[in-house]
């Protein structure tokens, strides 16, 4: 860790306490790393064993964030294994009451996909002891959003020819409402760890009005601007279009010779200036929280609507026995509010794929054509989501 954190001069890190009694094979160690940006808002962090930790963030409004990272040893180490389920889940207990927006990331060394079949067919089994952390988790709320590993190539722990998903990202009822998307990042080309990371990502409107006012303070600003989008007439579009277009005048070919920071660098500071000279906008005091475009409002809501189907398609998938006429009522309304996202977006997507009128039609081939339109509605819709997302971010520094 003081390797890394000597080449990351960007981010600051947190981690437990080491155990050093000899009664053990390993001595643990989690850490969690933090941008600068953001780390000025931990107030807190508690190491409550060598195997789990957590860091508080504090944000304007009230929004209390615990992000606990966790190694639970294998089921060899069965003493340890018990003592840190037990802790984490009386920990989750606490974080809950005090009313923590929370996630737990880590190495679990459980198998979520074989554990689903079992809570939601035999409830009986599933509340045993030995099932004691993953059912507090599901029937409490929480949610996992990385995808159900249908791949025979790619989980989260490779070794040999073993390969399984033992490393979960859980977000709580109250942030997982703020959760986007999660995948898999394959990097056995990139590095010797026999582990893969698992990326999520979440609605950043949760800290908007409070890393504007940090930001701000760092810079000694009493005032920023914002814009007014709103309010832009379609004239103006086109003039701040037709600027930013002529602002931006090197060559394709160095333009694509050019790092990927370089690129987005340059193009940020030419749409800052041609929007500061087309489109309207005002100055405001520090403590103003900017609202969020009724488009890009609803655009959340959706691409959060389709991440969620996507993860009900490929339950359906992994255990297609599951599948109830309750499945077919639940897909006809949901039908057509994807036929609505689709005519709304329609500029964004290349293609428009022929949605079925009936699950049942989608069994032939086990739901994989579904999820492959699914895949890349939603591949569009988070493309578009993070420019609009970003676009918001940038207008009011």
């Amino acid at each position: 860790m003081k390797f890394l954190s000597k080449r990351l001069s960007n981010y600051t890190v947190f981690s437990s306490n080491l155990d050093t009694s000899k009664q053990i094979l390993s001595s643990g160690g989690v850490s969690l790393f933090i941008e600068n940006s953001l780390a000025s808002h931990v107030q807190d962090f508690k190491s409550h064993s060598s195997r789990l930790l957590s860091v508080d963030l504090y944000f304007k409004g009230n929004v209390k964030l615990r992000i606990f990272v966790i190694y639970i040893p294998p089921p060899a180490e069965s003493v340890l294994r018990t003592d840190t389920i037990d802790l984490l889940i009386q920990q989750l207990i606490l974080t809950k009451q005090a009313g923590f927006y929370h996630a737990v990331c880590g190495d679990f060394n459980m198998h979520l996909d074989k554990y689903y079949p079992i809570y939601f067919n035999q409830p009986q089994i599933a509340s045993k002891h030995i099932h004691r952390l993953l059912f507090h988790l599901l029937s409490h709320g929480y949610e996992d959003f990385t995808p159900i590993n249908l791949s025979d190539s790619l989980g989260t722990f490779q070794r040999n020819d073993h390969i399984t998903r033992v490393d979960y990202v859980w977000s709580c009822p109250l942030l997982k409402g703020f959760a986007l998307t999660a995948c898999i990042f394959n990097a056995q080309d990139i590095c010797t760890s026999d582990h893969n990371p698992v990326i999520t990502y979440y609605d950043m409107s949760l800290l908007f009005a409070s890393t504007k006012l940090a930001r701000a303070r760092q810079l000694k600003r009493q005032t920023r601007r914002v814009f007014k989008f709103d309010s832009v007439t379609d004239t103006q579009w086109t003039e701040f279009a037709d600027k930013a277009d002529a602002l931006c005048d090197v060559s394709p070919s160095t333009f694509s010779s050019w790092h990927i920071n370089q690129m987005c660098e340059y193009l940020q500071s030419r749409i800052l200036k041609s929007a500061n000279a087309t489109l309207p906008s005002s100055t405001v005091g520090n403590n103003y929280t900017p609202k969020v475009p009724k488009d890009l409002e609803i655009l959340t809501q959706n691409y959060r609507f389709l991440n969620r189907l996507m993860h009900s398609i490929r339950l359906l998938r992994k255990y297609p026995l599951t599948y109830s006429a309750a499945h077919e009522h639940k897909w006809s309304i949901h039908l057509h509010r994807l036929q609505n996202i689709l005519q709304l977006y329609k500029k964004v997507f290349t293609f428009i794929p022929t949605l079925p009128f009936s699950l049942s039609s989608c069994r032939q081939d086990n739901f994989k054509s579904l999820l492959d339109d699914l895949s890349n509605i939603s591949k569009s819709l988070r493309g578009f989501h993070l420019l609009q997302e970003k676009e918001f971010q940038d207008s009011s520094i």
